[in-house]
């Protein structure tokens, strides 16, 4: 019992310290994270091994030796060859997307004012939990099918994100999330009841999944010779029920979308104009356009 109250201790010191790169600040409700620049802006972070060179490195994920020169500093910069002779294992380098076109570029995603990326996250909370902007209970919700917290976190997604653990979950063998599983311990979460009653962790947590399924989302449409860039500010229509409907296609809009059918929900839309719903009938076109034309960029969300 000792040992484990000590590393429970241990962890909790360790989500302490790692406010010295996460600054939780309280405004008006809402829980707001003011990040470092520790993170890439564009593309993916990958840190530098014994054996590395860039060379090396850019042929392996870029698939050409000589796109070295793409892979940037954490700052977007680029190296120069001095600095190229000198890499060190550990050191942190940022590596383009599947190709240089999945980088977002905001000429392509103007801002329409509906607000700023934690605007857009008290909009879906208050919706996803029910609950209006700056209740605290909306960490603590939990719906009929098992989703909980302000953004209704599932077991899936948890499971994605390192802090749950299950061979057995909603959508894979269970028709609810039970939350029977284990929990990882990560950012000091041992449970479902530490989870719910942790807003700065949960506000950690969508963070962390928005990069994973923005991530997905590059991924998905570079396998089929698109990029995102390809429908970032345009406009798109679509048949919901019937009924005809254009969207602006916007980042805040993309995060949202997959947050409820998840990354291959967007992909299917944009790719093959396939309109899906969630286990209650929300339409997935509701939050493309509810929460589309925030001003969001990947740096809002990268390197939590």
């Amino acid at each position: 019992m000792l040992v484990r109250k000590s590393f429970t201790a241990l962890s909790l010191a360790c989500l302490i310290a790692k406010t010295s790169l996460i600054a939780f600040i309280q405004s008006a409700g809402a829980v707001v994270i003011a990040q470092n620049s520790s993170f890439c802006r564009f593309g993916n972070l990958y840190t530098f091994k014994s054996g590395d060179t860039l060379f090396r490195i850019a042929q392996s994920n870029l698939g050409n030796g000589n796109r070295w020169r793409e892979i940037k500093k954490l700052d977007g910069s680029a190296f120069t060859d001095a600095e190229v002779a000198f890499l060190e294992p550990g050191q942190q380098i940022c590596i383009p997307g599947y190709t240089s076109g999945t980088e977002f570029n905001p000429n392509q995603a103007p801002i329409i004012g509906k607000g700023d990326f934690n605007q857009m996250l008290e909009a879906l909370g208050k919706v996803e939990s029910g609950l209006p902007s700056g209740d605290p209970n909306q960490y603590k919700v939990e719906n009929s099918l098992g989703f909980m917290g302000k953004y209704q976190f599932g077991e899936s997604l948890l499971i994605d994100l390192g802090y749950y653990k299950a061979t057995t979950f909603y959508g894979r063998g269970t028709n609810k999330n039970y939350w029977r599983g284990i929990w990882t311990g990560k950012n000091g979460i041992y449970s479902k009841e530490q989870f719910q009653n942790s807003p700065q962790v949960q506000e950690i947590a969508i963070r962390e999944a928005f990069n994973l399924n923005w991530q997905r989302v590059n991924k998905k449409l570079a396998a089929k010779g698109q990029l995102i860039n390809n429908y970032l500010g345009r406009q798109k229509i679509f048949t919901d029920r019937g009924t005809s409907k254009t969207i602006t296609i916007s980042l805040s809009g993309i995060l949202a979308g997959a947050h409820l059918r998840g990354s291959g929900g967007v992909a299917d839309l944009l790719l093959n104009n396939k309109v899906s719903y969630d286990q209650f009938g929300t339409s997935i076109l509701r939050y493309m356009e509810e929460y589309g034309g925030y001003n969001v960029t990947p740096a809002d969300f990268a390197g939590v």
